[in-house]
């Protein structure tokens, strides 16, 4: 059922589409950190949107028995504006850049509050998507 709800999350909420906002771009690593900022909804002082990170170089994840590999994130994310702090909603990894194709991996359990620290892509994050919702 689990499985089912996540779906129907990333296919209704996430319309094909969405154009992304980029962000921040890092050569070093070759990443790219996107927003769309076509589709969030604000609800006292905390806003969600969807966030992208594209990676030119494939990228490995060998942890809780998986072993994947993969090019892009898709994340639903919370974040509060009035304390710098993000939650992620849900994620799913793609063998694809720009988070096309099939998704080999999601997981749609909400993670903790996790404070925002100055100078990261989630403070780029935060920053935009809080000013263009006011």
């Amino acid at each position: 059922m689990k499985k089912i709800l996540l779906t129907l999350i990333f296919s209704l909420s996430f319309p094909a589409y969405a154009e992304w906002d980029l962000i921040y771009k890092d050569a070093t690593i070759k990443s790219e950190y996107f927003l769309n900022l076509n589709n969030y909804k604000r609800n006292q002082g905390k806003v969600r949107a969807w966030t992208l990170e594209n990676f030119l170089e494939s990228e490995k994840i060998n942890a809780l028995d998986l072993d994947l590999e993969y090019r892009s994130v898709k994340s639903y994310v919370e974040f509060d504006c009035e304390v710098p702090r993000l939650r992620i909603l849900a994620h799913s990894l793609y063998e694809e850049n720009m988070g096309k194709g099939k998704a080999i991996y999601s997981n749609g359990n909400s993670l903790k509050w996790m404070k925002i620290s100055k100078n990261t892509v989630f403070s780029g994050y935060a920053e935009v998507i809080c000013t263009e919702s006011n």
